[in-house]
């Protein structure tokens, strides 16, 4: 068995190694087109978040699968996928029905907002778990991640063809 020592002024621990799962991500992209002024809540699209999982099973574990999930979408990353690589890279879309609507406000509201960004920091979360198994026996380590959404003012295709009063 493997053990870390930390030393401290006055303090030390001790680390024996365990099983990790480290989620790591970046914020992900929604394009909101203009909006009627006066809303303050405003409902987003279809959001595609990118996950990397970093799994490690402690001593000779096989990694057996990892559970991953955003509001109410699931994915399941069986061995066969976890065995190529100690990291693997999830895309998941959440459908724009599974992300509750957002208070911005007078955000995206005439053209002159148009490349305006705003980042809404902590929107959803992502839990995950990894699944690890010595022999007959199994352990599970589970590990969240708030998620941030970026979301950017564009004109639509059709604001786009209308003329612009001078």
């Amino acid at each position: 068995m493997l053990t870390h020592f930390v030393l401290l002024p006055g303090l030390y621990f001790v680390f024996t190694e365990v099983d990790r799962l480290d989620i790591h991500t970046e914020p992900a992209v929604a394009e909101l087109s203009m909006q009627q002024s006066g809303r303050n809540l405003v409902r987003l699209p279809d959001i595609e978040f990118r996950v990397g999982i970093s799994t490690y099973c402690a001593n000779n574990g096989q990694r057996e699968s990892v559970s991953i999930t955003i509001a109410d979408t699931h994915r399941t990353v069986p061995a066969a996928e976890l065995q190529a690589a100690k990291t693997v890279d999830v895309a998941m879309r959440i459908p724009a029905r599974q992300i509750a609507p957002l208070a911005l406000r007078e955000f995206c509201i005439d053209t002159s907002s148009e490349g305006e960004s705003v980042l809404i920091t902590a929107a959803l979360a992502v839990q995950a778990s990894l699944r690890c198994s010595r022999g007959e026996e199994q352990s599970i380590v589970f590990a969240a991640e708030a998620l941030d959404i970026r979301v950017d003012c564009i004109r639509s295709a059709v604001e786009a063809a209308e003329p612009v009063d001078d």
